[in-house]
């Protein structure tokens, strides 16, 4: 028995060795391929030349105004690239450093939210390699647009959810009321902000009665995000809405109401996109990729919103939350409903939900390996493509 004992200890032990060496190469593999495309010096392409336009050539209180080219891009993050970036000369590396720093820090969020949330190690290790191996994600890393702050701002409000549920029946530490209090701020650094910061509100509602300890800060809160939503629509928000430009480019990533047959039609492509698009754009991707809508929408809809937590507080019902959000908004003619690079925010929770989904088959353990291999080869084959890609840049 003892040496029985020796040898599950020994097997365990590397076990643990090669789970905790695939993560450290996940972790490389990410930071490999974003430095790899950041440093490939790519040229800045259409729409960056329109924010470089802006930022060099208009001065710091001019670009709290209307933006030059029909841009959207959240005035104080814009700022914060124009004060380092004409340090260095406006230098392409300068311009692109912050949309870095972001991505990289997502990805660490993201590393977090997805082991707190995932017991299985294998589904944390699918989760980690599909994010580590999006085309998409690596791209924004270094392009001089506000979406890699987007993905950060989501994961930061969702891991601060996370806390939220362990506070709502103790008192306050110094380090939440300090973060709860920061959290409003970044309402004027992403638009997606928006989706999120009021979450945090009703969650405060739905338990303040029970926890007196949370009234000063719910008010608190409440407080400083209405301050910091009013800012944000003076300096920001009302010159973004008035571009209509903008909203003619995004048309068809809008829901059509024209009729049953066009929302069905605009619904499914734009369902298929915000599946299939994080991984990239070649049709054999696409194809494949759109493969997974099923598990998706079926880890997005069967766990629903947990009623016994008294409040939204998960991965699955901030996913839920925020894609009925963009159903919303898509039939308004408001928010595309997918505008692809506009909804890469949302990238992160279809990574969760493929890989939640692909688990609920657990009970059809055929079934379940089939697609658990299935999806590893396709982050394979999505890894490859991201990396041939990237050196390309080289040739």
């Amino acid at each position: 028995m003892a040496h029985n004992s020796r040898g599950f200890k020994r097997s365990g032990s590397i076990l643990n060795k090669i789970y905790k060496f695939v993560i450290l190469l996940g972790v490389v593999w990410f930071i490999l391929l974003c430095f790899l495309h950041y440093f490939s010096l790519r040229e800045l392409w259409l729409d960056e030349k329109s924010v470089y336009d802006n930022l060099k050539n208009l001065s710091f209180r001019q670009v709290f105004g209307p933006l030059k080219h029909c841009q959207a891009f959240p005035r104080v993050y814009l700022a914060l690239i124009k004060f380092i970036s004409q340090q260095f000369s406006f230098h392409i590396l300068s311009l692109r450093f912050f949309p870095l720093i972001c991505m990289l820090l997502s990805f660490f969020m993201w590393f977090k939210i997805y082991r707190d949330r995932l017991s299985l190690r294998f589904n944390f290790l699918l989760v980690l390699f599909s994010f580590a191996s999006s085309y998409q994600l690596v791209y924004y890393a270094a392009e001089l647009k506000q979406y890699s702050m987007d993905v950060l701002v989501v994961g930061l409000f969702c891991l601060y959810l996370h806390y939220q549920q362990k506070f709502k029946g103790k008192k306050p530490t110094l380090n939440f009321v300090i973060l709860t209090t920061i959290l409003p701020l970044f309402i004027f650094l992403s638009y997606a902000g928006l989706f999120v910061f009021w979450i945090v509100i009703v969650n405060f509602l739905l338990n303040i009665r029970k926890n007196k300890d949370m009234v000063s800060l719910a008010t608190v809160y409440i407080l400083l995000s209405a301050a910091c939503l009013f800012l944000a629509y003076r300096i920001d928000m009302r010159y973004s809405l008035s571009e209509n430009c903008l909203f003619d480019y995004w048309r068809d990533y809008f829901l059509s109401t024209d009729s049953i047959y066009h929302f069905l039609k605009s619904f499914g492509e734009g369902l298929q996109r915000l599946v299939f698009w994080p991984f990239g754009n070649e049709l054999i991707v696409k194809r494949i990729g759109s493969l997974f809508i099923p598990f998706f929408i079926s880890a997005l809809f069967m766990p629903g919103l947990d009623n016994k937590n008294s409040g939204i507080y998960t991965v699955e019902a901030l996913g839920l939350i925020i894609f009925l959000e963009l159903f919303l908004l898509g039939i308004l003619n408001k928010y595309p409903f997918t505008g692809e690079r506009i909804t890469l925010f949302f990238a992160p929770f279809v990574f969760f939900m493929i890989v939640k989904g692909i688990s609920l088959l657990k009970k059809y353990r055929p079934l379940y390996v089939f697609f658990s291999i299935f999806y590893f080869a396709f982050l394979i084959l999505s890894s490859f493509n991201t990396l041939l890609k990237y050196l390309k840049f080289y040739l």
